[in-house]
C-alpha cells in the first residue's frame, strides 16, 4: 500500500430516488446513473463500470445529458444552507476513452459551478448544447442560465412565487424552456444579448396541481406534465417572442386536456414517444404505484401497453434505437421494457435504504452478505449482482455474520430476535425469539476450538446494554451467559481467534473485554465518548477502537490501558477492520471517507471518497485484496487495497 487514493473497483447501487437520473449516452452503448456523490457509466456490452467523481461528498440530486451527447451535468444537495454545486463534464471525451476500455481521462471535469443554495432541483441543456439551465430547490427557487463553453452565468431570476420542480428546454429552439411546479407552469424565452429571461404563465383555468415531471413533444407544440393527483396534463406551449407591452398577443400557452383515469399515487415521470406507424406523439407515464403505461394523443390509456414494477417510477430513459426504454424505480431497481411487447425485464437490483452491516465468508472472497432495511442480500463480488434476497418485512437487520463452515447466515434484528438462514435457499434455519428485550444491535460468531457444524457459539449485544453468549445446536439454542454491565446500547462486538474472549463497544463510553468461558469481565476501557467500533489485533496484544470523538484508540490487551489516540477523520469513526497480518487497518467514518492506516506508526497511507452518506460498515476480503464499504445512502463500494 502506498500513499495515494484507493482505487474504486466497482460499485453496486443506484440512487433511484433521483427523478430523471437514469440516462442513455447518445451512442447507446452506455448508461449513466447517480450513486451517492458519483455518476456511474456502465457499458451495456462489457458490463464494465467507470466513474465520474468530482471529489464532492454531497448527494447528487439531478443529472442531465446534452442532446448531442457532448456534456453531462450533475446537481448536488447540501445538508445545510450552503451553496450547492453543479458539475459539468466533457462526456464525449469520456465516452471516446472508455469505449476503448481505457480509464476516464484527466481534464474531463470542465466546471464546478456554485449559485444555488441547499439544492439543485433540476438541470437541462439547450438543443445545441450552448446553454445549461439550472433550477434551485425549494429554499432557492431561482433559475440560472449558463454558458456551457465558458462556465459563466448569463442571466437568472426567480422561477415563480411558488416552488418549481421541473425545467426543460424545447427540442428545436435554444432560447426557450418550460418550468412547472406547484399550481403553475411557464414558458420562458431567453435573450442572451440583453441578457433577460421573459416568462409567460400557461393558462390553466381552475386546475390547481403539483406538477412533478415534464416532457415536450418533438415538434415543440405540446408539453406534458405529471402531477401528484395522478393525471397527465397536456399544454399547448406556443407563445410569442419578446415584444413591447403595447403590441397585441397572438399566441398564448394554454391547457389542452388531461386524463380522466388517474394513476394511483401520482405520476412521477413522463416521456414522449412517437408512434412510427401514425406519427402521433404518445406519452409514457410512470406512476407512484409502479405502473408504467402508454397514453395515446387523447391521453387515454392503452391497455396492451401496461406493466407493473416494484417501486415508484422515477426515471424513464429512451434507448436511442427507439425500440426499448429503461425504467428506474424508487426502490433502486432498473428494468428494460421492449416497446412492442411491453414485457419488463429486470436488469439490476440494489438496496434502496441504509445498509447496516457487511460480511465476507471466512473462506471465499467471491461473495459477501449485507444487512439492510427489511432484508438480507447475498452478492457476487466479481459479477456485482444479487444472488439471494431474504425479506423480513417492516424490520431492520442491524448485523450479520456467517458461520466458519458457511452453512448459516446469522442476523440481528430490530424486533429483538436473532434469525439464522440457509445461504443457498434463504429459508429460516432457526430463530431465537427473545434474544434481547429491545433491538439486537450487534453479533459475532465465535470460532471456538471444538465447534462443529452441529454445535457452535455466538455473542450478541442489544440496545438494552446486555451482552449474551449463546450455544447453538441443530435442534435448540441455549443461552450460556447474560452479562449486564453496559448502560448504553452495544454498538459492536468482536471475538478473538480462539473464541475464548469477546470485546463489546457501547454507547456508554466503555468497551468491556469478556471471558466467555466463565462469563465474567476481564477488564474495561473507558473514554468520554461513544464507542462505535472495536477490533482485536491479529496477535491479540492490543485492541483498536473507533468513536464519535473522531479518534481511533489503541489499547493494551494485558491491562486495558490506553496506548495512543490518532485522528480518524473529520467526523465520527463508525467502523474498523484489520488486515490479517496486522500491518494496516482500515476505517470508515461519518465524513464519508474510507481511510487506510499503517498500524505501527498510525499514519494514513491511502483514502477513498465516493459515498454520499455516512459509512456504516466495511469489511476486508479474506484474500486481503479488496475491501467492501457500505453506507447510509444504500451504496456498496468495492475498493482495491492490494
Amino acid at each position: 500500500m502506498v500513499d495515494n487514493n484507493l482505487t474504486l473497483k466497482s460499485v453496486i447501487g443506484f440512487t433511484g430516488s433521483v427523478e430523471g437520473g437514469l440516462h442513455y449516452t447518445r451512442c447507446g452503448r452506455f448508461i449513466a446513473f447517480p450513486l451517492g456523490s458519483v455518476v456511474v457509466l456502465r457499458s451495456l456490452v462489457t458490463k464494465k463500470q467507470f466513474f465520474l467523481d468530482a471529489g464532492l461528498d454531497k448527494k447528487i440530486s439531478c443529472v442531465a445529458i446534452s442532446k448531442d451527447g457532448s456534456f453531462l451535468a450533475t446537481g448536488h444537495e447540501t445538508p445545510a444552507s450552503f451553496k450547492a454545486e453543479i458539475t459539468v463534464w466533457d462526456l464525449k471525451k469520456v465516452v471516446d476513452s472508455i469505449s476503448n476500455d481505457a480509464a476516464v481521462p484527466e481534464g474531463c471535469l470542465l466546471y464546478v459551478l456554485s449559485q444555488h443554495y441547499k439544492k439543485v432541483q433540476a438541470l437541462d441543456f439547450s438543443c445545441d448544447s450552448h446553454y445549461l439551465a439550472s433550477l434551485g430547490g425549494q429554499d432557492d427557487n431561482d433559475i440560472v442560465v449558463w454558458n456551457v463553453k465558458t462556465g459563466v452565468a448569463i442571466c437568472g431570476c426567480q422561477a415563480s412565487t411558488d416552488f418549481t420542480l421541473c425545467i426543460k428546454f424545447l427540442n428545436n429552439r435554444n432560447d426557450r424552456f418550460i418550468t412547472c411546479g406547484n399550481s403553475h407552469a411557464r414558458v420562458w424565452q431567453v435573450d442572451v444579448s440583453i441578457p433577460k429571461l421573459h416568462p409567460i404563465d400557461i393558462t390553466m383555468g381552475s386546475i390547481r396541481r403539483v406538477m412533478t415531471c415534464l416532457c415536450i413533444s418533438e415538434d415543440d407544440t405540446f408539453a406534458y406534465t405529471g402531477n401528484k393527483t395522478g393525471e397527465v396534463i397536456k399544454f399547448n406551449v406556443q407563445r410569442d417572442d419578446i415584444k413591447p407591452f403595447n403590441e397585441p398577443e397572438i399566441h398564448h400557452p394554454s391547457l389542452v386536456g388531461y386524463n380522466r383515469d388517474r394513476f394511483s399515487k401520482g405520476v412521477v415521470s413522463v416521456a414522449c414517444i412517437v408512434n412510427p406507424k401514425t406519427g402521433n406523439t404518445n406519452v409514457i407515464a410512470g406512476a407512484g404505484d409502479g405502473t408504467v403505461q402508454i397514453l395515446n394523443p387523447d391521453l387515454k390509456r392503452i391497455p396492451s401497453h401496461e406493466a407493473r414494477l416494484h417501486g415508484a417510477i422515477t426515471s424513464i430513459a429512451m434507448n436511442p434505437d427507439g425500440k426499448s426504454f429503461l425504467v428506474g424505480t424508487e426502490s433502486s431497481q432498473r428494468y428494460s421494457i421492449d416497446i412492442s411487447t411491453f414485457n419488463p425485464e429486470l436488469r439490476e437490483t440494489c438496496h434502496s435504504g441504509e445498509i447496516y452491516d457487511v460480511k465476507f465468508p471466512s473462506k471465499t472472497s467471491e461473495i459477501f452478505v449485507t444487512g439492510s432495511e427489511q432484508d438480507i442480500r447475498v452478492w457476487s463480488a466479481t459479477k456485482r449482482r444479487e444472488l439471494l434476497r431474504i425479506n423480513v418485512p417492516n424490520l431492520n437487520c442491524y448485523a450479520v455474520d456467517i458461520t466458519p463452515a458457511g452453512d448459516s447466515i446469522v442476523s440481528a434484528w430490530s424486533d429483538g430476535k436473532i434469525r439464522a438462514f440457509f445461504p443457498e435457499s434463504g429459508k429460516l434455519q432457526f430463530m431465537i425469539s427473545d434474544a434481547h428485550g429491545d433491538a439486537v444491535k450487534s453479533l459475532a460468531v465465535c470460532n471456538r476450538t471444538g465447534d462443529t457444524k452441529s454445535c457452535w457459539h455466538l455473542v450478541s449485544g442489544g440496545a438494552d446494554g446486555r451482552v449474551r453468549f449463546w450455544q447453538v445446536h441443530e435442534k435448540h439454542q441455549l443461552m450460556i451467559h447474560s452479562l449486564k454491565e453496559h448502560r448504553g446500547e452495544v454498538n459492536a462486538i468482536a471475538c478473538n481467534s480462539t473464541g475464548s474472549k469477546a470485546i463489546s463497544a457501547s454507547a456508554d463510553g466503555s468497551c468491556i473485554v469478556w471471558d466467555l468461558q466463565r462469563g465474567v469481565r476481564i477488564h474495561a476501557l473507558y473514554a468520554p465518548t461513544v464507542f462505535n467500533a472495536v477490533q482485536f489485533h491479529p496477535d491479540q496484544s492490543q485492541y483498536i477502537t473507533g468513536s464519535t470523538n473522531n479518534k481511533i484508540g489503541f489499547w493494551d490487551a494485558s491491562d486495558g490501558s490506553p496506548i495512543r489516540f490518532i485522528d480518524g477523520g473529520e467526523s465520527d469513526v463508525t467502523c474498523l477492520d484489520i488486515v490479517s497480518n496486522g500491518t494496516h487497518f482500515i476505517s470508515g467514518s461519518a465524513d464519508k471517507n474510507v481511510r487506510v492506516f499503517h498500524y505501527d506508526n498510525g499514519k494514513m497511507v491511502a483514502s477513498g471518497k465516493g459515498h454520499s452518506g455516512a459509512i456504516t460498515k466495511l469489511c476486508i476480503s479474506p484474500d486481503q485484496k479488496s475491501v467492501v464499504s457500505v453506507g447510509a445512502e444504500g451504496a456498496i463500494f468495492l475498493w482495491e487495497i492490494e
